[in-house]
Protein backbone atom coordinates (compact mmCIF):
# COMPACT_ATOMS: atom_id res chain seq x y z
CA UNK A 1 0.00 0.00 0.00
CA UNK A 2 1.42 4.10 -0.81
CA UNK A 3 1.82 6.05 1.53
CA UNK A 4 0.08 8.53 -1.15
CA UNK A 5 -3.57 8.83 0.81
CA UNK A 6 -4.07 11.98 1.14
CA UNK A 7 -7.64 13.45 3.10
CA UNK A 8 -9.12 16.17 2.54
CA UNK A 9 -9.89 17.17 5.87
CA UNK A 10 -6.52 17.93 6.56
CA UNK A 11 -7.06 21.09 4.76
CA UNK A 12 -9.79 22.27 7.11
CA UNK A 13 -7.26 24.19 9.57
CA UNK A 14 -5.85 26.12 6.27
CA UNK A 15 -9.38 27.15 5.06
CA UNK A 16 -9.59 28.71 8.72
CA UNK A 17 -6.34 30.57 8.41
CA UNK A 18 -7.06 31.62 4.95
CA UNK A 19 -10.59 33.03 6.44
CA UNK A 20 -9.01 34.91 9.12
CA UNK A 21 -6.89 36.35 6.55
CA UNK A 22 -3.32 34.90 7.24
CA UNK A 23 -1.17 34.71 4.30
CA UNK A 24 -2.18 36.35 1.30
CA UNK A 25 -4.13 34.55 -1.48
CA UNK A 26 -1.07 35.21 -3.86
CA UNK A 27 1.72 34.27 -2.32
CA UNK A 28 1.06 30.43 -3.09
CA UNK A 29 2.62 31.74 -6.52
CA UNK A 30 5.54 33.38 -4.66
CA UNK A 31 6.59 29.63 -3.51
CA UNK A 32 5.33 26.71 -5.91
CA UNK A 33 3.39 28.32 -8.82
CA UNK A 34 3.96 27.57 -11.53
CA UNK A 35 7.11 25.72 -9.54
CA UNK A 36 8.60 23.91 -12.65
CA UNK A 37 9.15 27.39 -14.68
CA UNK A 38 10.51 29.37 -11.69
CA UNK A 39 13.50 31.07 -11.62
CA UNK A 40 16.11 32.29 -9.53
CA UNK A 41 18.33 35.17 -9.61
CA UNK A 42 22.03 34.24 -9.74
CA UNK A 43 23.30 37.86 -9.34
CA UNK A 44 24.34 38.11 -5.33
CA UNK A 45 21.64 40.11 -3.23
CA UNK A 46 22.43 41.88 -0.58
CA UNK A 47 20.81 40.64 2.88
CA UNK A 48 18.27 43.20 4.47
CA UNK A 49 18.00 43.96 8.17
CA UNK A 50 16.39 40.91 10.27
CA UNK A 51 13.47 41.23 12.51
CA UNK A 52 15.10 40.92 16.14
CA UNK A 53 13.66 37.73 16.70
CA UNK A 54 14.67 35.96 13.31
CA UNK A 55 18.87 36.09 13.80
CA UNK A 56 20.91 37.71 10.97
CA UNK A 57 21.55 35.72 8.07
CA UNK A 58 25.00 36.86 7.89
CA UNK A 59 26.31 34.68 11.09
CA UNK A 60 25.51 31.22 8.54
CA UNK A 61 25.11 32.94 4.75
CA UNK A 62 28.18 31.32 2.69
CA UNK A 63 29.10 34.18 0.29
CA UNK A 64 28.86 32.48 -3.44
CA UNK A 65 28.29 34.84 -6.47
CA UNK A 66 26.21 32.24 -7.89
CA UNK A 67 23.78 31.40 -5.55
CA UNK A 68 22.07 33.74 -2.58
CA UNK A 69 20.53 31.15 -0.15
CA UNK A 70 23.26 29.37 0.48
CA UNK A 71 23.89 28.50 4.24
CA UNK A 72 26.15 27.00 6.83
CA UNK A 73 24.02 24.82 9.47
CA UNK A 74 27.34 24.73 11.56
CA UNK A 75 27.31 27.04 15.08
CA UNK A 76 23.44 25.83 15.68
CA UNK A 77 23.46 24.98 19.39
CA UNK A 78 20.62 22.28 20.94
CA UNK A 79 18.05 23.49 22.94
CA UNK A 80 20.31 22.58 26.56
CA UNK A 81 23.04 24.80 25.11
CA UNK A 82 25.38 21.99 25.54
CA UNK A 83 25.94 20.81 21.59
CA UNK A 84 26.42 22.41 18.40
CA UNK A 85 26.30 21.61 14.67
CA UNK A 86 29.17 21.04 13.42
CA UNK A 87 30.33 23.57 10.63
CA UNK A 88 31.18 22.69 7.42
CA UNK A 89 29.00 19.98 7.55
CA UNK A 90 25.63 20.70 6.48
CA UNK A 91 24.94 23.28 3.46
CA UNK A 92 21.07 24.42 2.60
CA UNK A 93 21.26 26.23 -0.76
CA UNK A 94 19.27 27.38 -3.58
CA UNK A 95 19.43 26.07 -7.10
CA UNK A 96 23.29 25.51 -8.36
CA UNK A 97 22.94 26.20 -12.12
CA UNK A 98 24.53 29.82 -11.59
CA UNK A 99 27.68 28.71 -9.87
CA UNK A 100 30.98 30.27 -10.49
CA UNK A 101 34.78 28.41 -10.53
CA UNK A 102 35.52 30.21 -7.65
CA UNK A 103 31.89 29.12 -5.75
CA UNK A 104 33.19 25.57 -7.35
CA UNK A 105 36.78 25.50 -5.82
CA UNK A 106 35.29 26.67 -2.34
CA UNK A 107 32.65 24.36 -1.89
CA UNK A 108 35.12 21.85 -2.54
CA UNK A 109 37.97 22.92 -0.86
CA UNK A 110 36.75 24.30 1.71
CA UNK A 111 33.72 22.64 2.94
CA UNK A 112 34.79 19.61 1.12
CA UNK A 113 31.40 18.58 -0.38
CA UNK A 114 30.92 15.06 -1.63
CA UNK A 115 27.14 14.45 -1.80
CA UNK A 116 24.55 17.38 -3.73
CA UNK A 117 21.04 16.34 -2.97
CA UNK A 118 18.63 18.32 -5.17
CA UNK A 119 14.96 18.07 -3.73
CA UNK A 120 14.05 19.64 -7.17
CA UNK A 121 11.27 18.27 -9.56
CA UNK A 122 12.99 16.29 -13.12
CA UNK A 123 11.60 19.23 -15.05
CA UNK A 124 13.12 21.62 -12.50
CA UNK A 125 16.13 19.76 -12.68
CA UNK A 126 16.13 19.03 -16.55
CA UNK A 127 15.82 22.79 -17.13
CA UNK A 128 18.17 24.47 -14.84
CA UNK A 129 21.07 21.36 -14.02
CA UNK A 130 23.13 22.01 -11.18
CA UNK A 131 27.06 22.83 -12.13
CA UNK A 132 28.55 19.71 -10.86
CA UNK A 133 31.37 19.99 -7.96
CA UNK A 134 34.29 17.52 -8.69
CA UNK A 135 34.07 14.93 -6.43
CA UNK A 136 30.37 14.91 -5.50
CA UNK A 137 27.75 13.17 -6.35
CA UNK A 138 24.46 14.62 -7.26
CA UNK A 139 21.34 12.97 -6.20
CA UNK A 140 17.89 14.31 -7.45
CA UNK A 141 15.34 13.11 -4.85
CA UNK A 142 11.99 15.15 -5.91
CA UNK A 143 9.44 15.62 -2.82
CA UNK A 144 6.92 16.89 -4.94
CA UNK A 145 7.09 14.17 -7.23
CA UNK A 146 6.75 14.72 -10.72
CA UNK A 147 5.64 18.03 -10.79
CA UNK A 148 5.38 20.59 -8.44
CA UNK A 149 1.98 22.25 -9.05
CA UNK A 150 -0.24 22.06 -6.35
CA UNK A 151 -3.83 22.34 -5.90
CA UNK A 152 -4.31 23.42 -2.54
CA UNK A 153 -6.00 26.66 -1.39
CA UNK A 154 -2.98 28.42 0.27
CA UNK A 155 0.66 28.29 1.23
CA UNK A 156 0.04 26.60 4.75
CA UNK A 157 -2.43 23.70 2.67
CA UNK A 158 0.91 22.99 0.09
CA UNK A 159 2.96 22.43 3.14
CA UNK A 160 0.86 20.12 4.49
CA UNK A 161 -0.56 18.00 1.76
CA UNK A 162 2.96 18.00 0.07
CA UNK A 163 5.30 18.78 2.23
CA UNK A 164 4.61 16.70 5.58
CA UNK A 165 1.74 13.82 4.22
CA UNK A 166 2.23 13.56 0.47
CA UNK A 167 3.63 10.29 -0.39
CA UNK A 168 6.76 11.51 -2.59
CA UNK A 169 8.00 13.93 0.09
CA UNK A 170 7.29 11.10 2.99
CA UNK A 171 9.30 8.49 0.24
CA UNK A 172 11.89 11.46 -0.16
CA UNK A 173 12.22 13.12 3.25
CA UNK A 174 13.02 9.34 4.58
CA UNK A 175 16.01 9.04 1.64
CA UNK A 176 17.36 12.41 2.44
CA UNK A 177 17.86 11.69 5.86
CA UNK A 178 19.34 8.53 5.13
CA UNK A 179 21.87 9.99 2.54
CA UNK A 180 22.68 12.23 5.16
CA UNK A 181 23.50 9.61 7.71
CA UNK A 182 25.78 7.48 5.01
CA UNK A 183 27.74 10.32 3.94
CA UNK A 184 31.05 10.74 5.58
CA UNK A 185 31.87 14.27 4.73
CA UNK A 186 29.74 17.53 4.26
CA UNK A 187 26.37 17.39 2.33
CA UNK A 188 25.27 20.21 0.52
CA UNK A 189 21.21 19.71 -0.19
CA UNK A 190 18.91 22.34 -1.93
CA UNK A 191 15.47 23.06 -4.17
CA UNK A 192 15.23 26.21 -6.31
CA UNK A 193 14.85 28.56 -3.99
CA UNK A 194 16.19 26.92 -1.33
CA UNK A 195 13.05 28.09 1.16
CA UNK A 196 10.64 25.42 1.03
CA UNK A 197 11.10 21.56 0.38
CA UNK A 198 14.85 23.38 1.40
CA UNK A 199 13.28 24.73 4.80
CA UNK A 200 11.35 21.66 5.82
CA UNK A 201 14.33 19.27 5.40
CA UNK A 202 16.13 22.11 7.55
CA UNK A 203 13.12 21.62 10.30
CA UNK A 204 13.74 17.79 10.45
CA UNK A 205 17.07 17.79 10.67
CA UNK A 206 17.98 20.61 13.44
CA UNK A 207 14.92 18.61 15.09
CA UNK A 208 17.06 15.71 15.06
CA UNK A 209 19.50 17.37 16.07
CA UNK A 210 17.65 18.63 19.16
CA UNK A 211 17.50 22.34 18.05
CA UNK A 212 15.19 24.45 19.97
CA UNK A 213 11.87 25.64 17.79
CA UNK A 214 12.49 28.78 18.13
CA UNK A 215 15.96 28.60 16.59
CA UNK A 216 14.61 25.97 13.47
CA UNK A 217 11.81 29.08 12.53
CA UNK A 218 14.12 31.90 13.14
CA UNK A 219 16.73 29.90 10.13
CA UNK A 220 13.89 28.91 8.36
CA UNK A 221 12.43 32.76 8.39
CA UNK A 222 16.05 34.22 7.55
CA UNK A 223 15.35 33.14 3.53
CA UNK A 224 13.75 36.84 3.59
CA UNK A 225 16.07 38.64 3.70
CA UNK A 226 17.53 37.61 0.73
CA UNK A 227 14.70 38.12 -0.94
CA UNK A 228 13.28 35.20 -0.63
CA UNK A 229 9.21 35.13 0.47
CA UNK A 230 8.52 32.68 3.22
CA UNK A 231 5.94 33.20 6.45
CA UNK A 232 5.73 32.13 9.58
CA UNK A 233 2.37 31.24 8.96
CA UNK A 234 2.87 28.48 6.76
CA UNK A 235 5.67 26.67 8.84
CA UNK A 236 3.07 26.63 11.86
CA UNK A 237 0.88 25.42 10.23
CA UNK A 238 3.28 22.79 9.33
CA UNK A 239 3.72 22.29 12.87
CA UNK A 240 0.28 22.00 13.69
CA UNK A 241 -0.45 19.15 11.36
CA UNK A 242 2.64 16.66 12.40
CA UNK A 243 1.62 17.49 16.34
CA UNK A 244 -1.76 17.03 15.83
CA UNK A 245 -1.28 13.44 14.12
CA UNK A 246 1.61 12.60 15.70
CA UNK A 247 2.31 14.11 19.15
CA UNK A 248 5.23 15.43 18.52
CA UNK A 249 8.29 15.93 14.93
CA UNK A 250 9.92 13.12 16.63
CA UNK A 251 7.38 11.02 16.80
CA UNK A 252 6.99 11.92 13.23
CA UNK A 253 10.35 11.30 12.37
CA UNK A 254 10.53 7.99 13.59
CA UNK A 255 6.91 6.79 12.73
CA UNK A 256 5.67 8.78 9.62
CA UNK A 257 9.48 9.14 7.87
CA UNK A 258 10.64 5.92 9.62
CA UNK A 259 13.73 7.04 10.11
CA UNK A 260 14.39 5.11 13.63
CA UNK A 261 15.52 6.58 17.35
CA UNK A 262 18.88 4.28 16.82
CA UNK A 263 19.57 6.20 13.57
CA UNK A 264 18.69 9.68 14.80
CA UNK A 265 21.15 8.98 17.78
CA UNK A 266 23.76 8.07 14.76
CA UNK A 267 23.17 10.99 13.06
CA UNK A 268 23.56 13.17 16.64
CA UNK A 269 27.08 11.48 17.20
CA UNK A 270 28.03 12.54 13.33
CA UNK A 271 27.00 16.02 13.10
CA UNK A 272 26.89 17.50 16.90
CA UNK A 273 30.47 18.92 19.04
CA UNK A 274 30.37 20.08 21.99
CA UNK A 275 30.02 23.93 22.69
CA UNK A 276 32.64 24.36 25.82
CA UNK A 277 35.28 24.85 23.14
CA UNK A 278 37.31 21.48 22.80
CA UNK A 279 34.59 20.54 20.03
CA UNK A 280 34.39 16.93 21.72
CA UNK A 281 32.24 14.99 19.26
CA UNK A 282 28.71 14.10 20.69
CA UNK A 283 29.00 10.26 22.57
CA UNK A 284 27.86 7.53 20.01
CA UNK A 285 25.01 5.12 21.01
CA UNK A 286 25.98 1.51 22.14
CA UNK A 287 24.38 -1.13 19.90
CA UNK A 288 21.85 -2.84 22.00
CA UNK A 289 22.01 -6.45 22.65
CA UNK A 290 18.83 -7.94 20.97
CA UNK A 291 18.28 -11.45 20.81
CA UNK A 292 17.45 -12.80 17.32
CA UNK A 293 18.18 -9.11 15.54
CA UNK A 294 20.47 -9.50 12.70
CA UNK A 295 18.78 -6.22 11.38
CA UNK A 296 22.20 -4.51 11.86
CA UNK A 297 20.34 -0.96 11.27
CA UNK A 298 19.84 -0.05 14.59
CA UNK A 299 22.32 0.98 17.71
CA UNK A 300 25.65 2.31 16.36
CA UNK A 301 25.94 0.23 13.55
CA UNK A 302 27.94 2.76 11.62
CA UNK A 303 26.41 5.07 8.77
CA UNK A 304 27.42 2.79 6.11
CA UNK A 305 24.44 -0.05 7.23
CA UNK A 306 21.49 2.68 6.57
CA UNK A 307 21.64 3.12 2.52
CA UNK A 308 18.86 0.11 2.80
CA UNK A 309 16.60 2.89 3.57
CA UNK A 310 15.44 1.15 6.58
CA UNK A 311 13.57 -1.67 5.51
CA UNK A 312 14.02 -3.91 8.16
CA UNK A 313 11.74 -7.23 8.61
CA UNK A 314 9.35 -8.81 5.74
CA UNK A 315 6.88 -5.88 5.86
CA UNK A 316 8.04 -2.26 6.78
CA UNK A 317 9.05 0.38 4.74
CA UNK A 318 7.70 2.57 1.85
CA UNK A 319 8.05 -0.17 -0.94
CA UNK A 320 5.68 -3.11 0.76
CA UNK A 321 2.06 -3.57 -1.63
CA UNK A 322 0.46 -5.97 0.19
CA UNK A 323 -2.04 -3.18 2.26
CA UNK A 324 -1.49 -5.21 5.71
CA UNK A 325 2.36 -4.08 6.91
CA UNK A 326 2.46 -2.28 10.10
CA UNK A 327 3.16 1.20 10.95
CA UNK A 328 4.63 0.77 14.31
CA UNK A 329 6.53 -2.41 14.77
CA UNK A 330 8.08 -1.02 17.52
CA UNK A 331 7.48 -0.72 21.38
CA UNK A 332 7.47 2.22 23.15
CA UNK A 333 11.50 2.34 23.99
CA UNK A 334 11.79 2.62 19.86
CA UNK A 335 13.21 -0.88 19.86
CA UNK A 336 11.61 -3.63 17.39
CA UNK A 337 9.41 -6.11 18.90
CA UNK A 338 11.39 -9.35 19.69
CA UNK A 339 8.34 -11.38 20.34
CA UNK A 340 10.38 -14.46 21.98
CA UNK A 341 7.64 -16.83 20.86
CA UNK A 342 4.57 -16.96 19.12
CA UNK A 343 1.58 -15.71 20.76
CA UNK A 344 -2.27 -16.39 20.46
CA UNK A 345 -4.98 -13.15 20.60
CA UNK A 346 -4.81 -13.90 24.61
CA UNK A 347 -1.46 -13.66 25.08
CA UNK A 348 -0.79 -17.51 25.45
CA UNK A 349 1.83 -19.64 23.77
CA UNK A 350 0.46 -21.55 20.92
CA UNK A 351 1.32 -25.53 21.41
CA UNK A 352 3.16 -27.33 19.24
CA UNK A 353 1.08 -29.30 16.81
CA UNK A 354 -2.16 -27.82 16.99
CA UNK A 355 -4.04 -26.70 14.09
CA UNK A 356 -5.72 -23.59 13.89
CA UNK A 357 -9.05 -23.48 12.52
CA UNK A 358 -9.95 -20.00 11.21
CA UNK A 359 -13.21 -18.96 9.90
CA UNK A 360 -14.51 -15.64 7.88
CA UNK A 361 -17.66 -14.93 8.89
CA UNK A 362 -18.13 -11.57 7.66
CA UNK A 363 -16.08 -8.43 5.87
CA UNK A 364 -17.08 -4.99 5.16
CA UNK A 365 -15.52 -2.12 4.01
CA UNK A 366 -15.96 0.90 5.70
CA UNK A 367 -15.59 4.83 4.47
CA UNK A 368 -14.70 6.85 7.35
CA UNK A 369 -13.02 10.08 8.61
CA UNK A 370 -9.29 10.01 10.03
CA UNK A 371 -10.76 10.46 13.72
CA UNK A 372 -10.22 7.38 15.69
CA UNK A 373 -7.52 6.72 18.15
CA UNK A 374 -5.98 3.82 19.08
CA UNK A 375 -4.92 2.43 22.47
CA UNK A 376 -1.53 1.84 23.64
CA UNK A 377 0.47 -1.01 23.37
CA UNK A 378 -2.19 -3.62 21.91
CA UNK A 379 -0.98 -5.58 19.57
CA UNK A 380 -0.57 -4.91 15.42
CA UNK A 381 -1.41 -8.04 13.58
CA UNK A 382 -0.71 -8.47 9.85
CA UNK A 383 -3.98 -10.29 8.92
CA UNK A 384 -6.85 -10.46 10.86
CA UNK A 385 -7.67 -13.49 10.27
CA UNK A 386 -4.17 -14.99 10.26
CA UNK A 387 -3.09 -13.62 13.46
CA UNK A 388 0.51 -12.75 12.74
CA UNK A 389 2.01 -10.49 15.38
CA UNK A 390 4.05 -7.12 14.19
CA UNK A 391 4.38 -5.40 17.56
CA UNK A 392 2.26 -3.08 19.31
CA UNK A 393 1.30 -0.08 19.35
CA UNK A 394 3.13 3.21 20.23
CA UNK A 395 2.41 3.58 24.63
CA UNK A 396 0.81 6.80 24.09
CA UNK A 397 -0.22 8.66 20.62
CA UNK A 398 -2.29 11.27 19.37
CA UNK A 399 -2.34 10.32 15.74
CA UNK A 400 -6.05 9.79 14.19
CA UNK A 401 -6.83 6.51 12.01
CA UNK A 402 -9.42 5.94 9.50
CA UNK A 403 -11.01 2.77 9.47
CA UNK A 404 -11.37 0.99 5.85
CA UNK A 405 -12.29 -2.58 6.99
CA UNK A 406 -14.10 -4.97 9.47
CA UNK A 407 -13.99 -8.47 9.52
CA UNK A 408 -15.84 -10.83 11.92
CA UNK A 409 -13.63 -14.31 12.58
CA UNK A 410 -13.90 -17.53 14.18
CA UNK A 411 -10.87 -18.41 15.65
CA UNK A 412 -10.84 -22.34 17.19
CA UNK A 413 -14.82 -21.94 17.19
CA UNK A 414 -14.52 -18.04 18.66
CA UNK A 415 -15.65 -15.16 17.51
CA UNK A 416 -13.92 -11.65 16.90
CA UNK A 417 -14.21 -8.52 14.99
CA UNK A 418 -11.31 -6.67 13.99
CA UNK A 419 -10.60 -3.34 11.63
CA UNK A 420 -7.86 -2.32 9.66
CA UNK A 421 -6.69 0.98 9.93
CA UNK A 422 -5.04 3.36 7.66
CA UNK A 423 -3.02 6.64 8.46
CA UNK A 424 -2.83 9.67 6.56
CA UNK A 425 0.89 8.15 5.73
CA UNK A 426 -1.09 5.36 4.22
CA UNK A 427 0.36 2.64 6.46
CA UNK A 428 -2.34 -0.15 7.20
CA UNK A 429 -2.63 -2.89 10.07
CA UNK A 430 -5.49 -4.82 11.86
CA UNK A 431 -6.19 -4.34 15.42
CA UNK A 432 -8.81 -6.19 17.71
CA UNK A 433 -12.10 -3.66 18.09
CA UNK A 434 -11.55 -3.51 21.47
CA UNK A 435 -8.53 -1.33 20.71
CA UNK A 436 -9.94 1.28 18.69
CA UNK A 437 -11.20 4.00 20.73
CA UNK A 438 -13.92 7.05 18.63
CA UNK A 439 -13.07 10.42 19.92
CA UNK A 440 -14.45 13.58 18.64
Amino acid sequence: MQRSAIVKSLSLASVVLSLMGVGAPSALAATTTPADNQTASTAPVKPTTPPADYGDIHKTLVPLAGTVNTRDLGGYTTADGKWQVRSHSLLRSDQLIGLTAADIQKLTTDFKITSVIDLRTPGQVKGKPDKALPGAKNTNISVLGPHAYTDSGSDGEFYNQRLAFGHPAVVGYHKFLNMVLANPQATLYHCTSGKDRTGIATVLLLSIMGVSRNTIIADYMQSNQVGKKVERAWLMEYYKEVLQNYGSMEAYITECLEFSPAQQEQLRAKLLVSTDGKNTPYPAAQKPVVPGNNTGNSGNGGAGNVTNDNHQNDNSGTNQTDGNNTPDNVTSGGQAAQPSKPTNTNGGTHKPGKKKVVKIVSTKKMRTTYKYRLKGNKVWFKDAHLQKTKGHTPKHSKKKWQLIKQEKVKINGKAATYFQVKDRAGHKAWLVKSAILNFK
